[in-house]
């Protein structure tokens, strides 16, 4: 996959194709949900965004990133904040965005694939707002991006849909919170919250049911040099 990071208000993104996603949905299309001029910014998630209250600024990822409410709530905390998301149109809005509101000295962007993006350098801080592929390979993989991207000490928070509570969706597309508690255990990272919860649905007047992981990369885990 082709693509290009770069501030907010720099050279647009260049080729790319859609990622696993996509894949998994092959009749639909994903830049259909966003308009790509930044109307469709939604209101930050403060469940999601609420570890980050605890820590001083530094590098935060957000890995699906959507038109980018979390991602510039963080900016205008004063992280510098990576946004990824496979829709072109989701980061068009994003940069937008981030341009109307003068932090694109403080955003990266990057139209990519989160089961094989790859971060260059280590995140202090790591979210994940309803954006995991289908229960897959893709799914293990972008668990595995978000675990490698933290740097020790680094704080990951990670919301999806109850599988067990909600009533919609197909098989595989939500999550449990065991599911996600044991896939990261396993990737190497301590638990430090995990719940069920109601929460209110993006961009929806109703609420649904999701499961919330904060979890925290050991200080002792080794890392190769970046």
């Amino acid at each position: 996959m082709t693509h290009t990071t770069g501030h907010a208000c720099g050279t647009q993104d260049g080729n790319h194709t859609h990622g696993p996603g996509a894949a998994s949905y092959p009749d639909f299309e994903w830049d259909d949900l966003y308009t790509g001029d930044g109307s469709d910014t939604a209101a930050p998630d403060p469940t999601l965004l609420a570890p980050a209250d605890g820590l001083p600024p530094g590098r935060a990822l957000d890995l699906g990133c959507g038109a980018g409410g979390n991602a510039l709530a963080l900016a205008e905390r004063g992280w510098r904040v990576t946004g990824v998301d496979l829709a072109p149109r989701a980061i068009a809005s994003t940069r937008a965005s981030a341009c109307a509101r003068g932090l694109d000295d403080r955003i990266e962007l990057a139209v990519a694939d989160s089961a094989t993006w790859q971060p260059e350098t280590a995140y202090d801080f790591a979210l994940s707002s309803y954006a995991l592929p289908p229960r897959g390979p893709a799914r293990t993989a972008t668990l595995a991006v978000l675990a490698t991207a933290l740097a020790p000490s680094g704080i990951l928070a990670l919301g999806e849909w109850d599988e067990d509570a909600c009533d919609w969706g197909e098989p595989g597309d939500l999550a449990t919170l065991a599911e996600l508690t044991e896939a990261l255990t396993g990737l190497g990272l301590d638990i430090v919250r995990a719940e069920r919860q109601v929460v209110p649905r993006i961009q929806h007047p109703s609420e649904d049911h999701a499961v919330i992981v904060i979890a925290r990369k050991p200080h002792d885990t080794l890392e190769a040099t970046r």
